[in-house]
């Protein structure tokens, strides 16, 4: 479940065009397949915290940008154990969260 209002597609290509601001030149696919991955993972820890709830409206918890990082990371890099890709992973989503964020504030999803 995602969160209620969310658009899944018009976020992928809100935050892929954000990712190619910021300089990330892989292929197309390879970046919406990122991207897709990046924001179940997140929706899973919002839900995991309780900023969402099963049916996807707010919850009571508090979303921390370096621990959701951190989680999302450990979801991201799962089975990766070359630290250049580690790296590259982190990158990305530190870009993903920046993209992340500034969609869902322009979609009315932020308070």
């Amino acid at each position: 479940m995602i969160m209620q209002g969310y658009d899944m597609e018009a976020a992928v290509l809100f935050i892929a065009r954000a990712m190619r601001k910021a300089g990330h030149k892989i292929a197309q696919e390879e970046l919406e397949g990122f991207i897709r991955r990046a924001i179940e993972a997140d929706m899973a820890y919002m839900r995991e915290i309780d900023v969402i709830d099963e049916d996807g409206l707010m919850g009571e918890g508090e979303y921390d940008d370096d621990d959701a990082f951190e989680a999302l990371l450990d979801i991201l890099g799962e089975g990766t154990d070359d630290e250049d890709e580690l790296g590259e992973i982190a990158q990305m989503l530190d870009s993903y969260m920046t993209a992340q964020q500034d969609f869902m504030e322009a979609s009315g999803l932020m308070e």
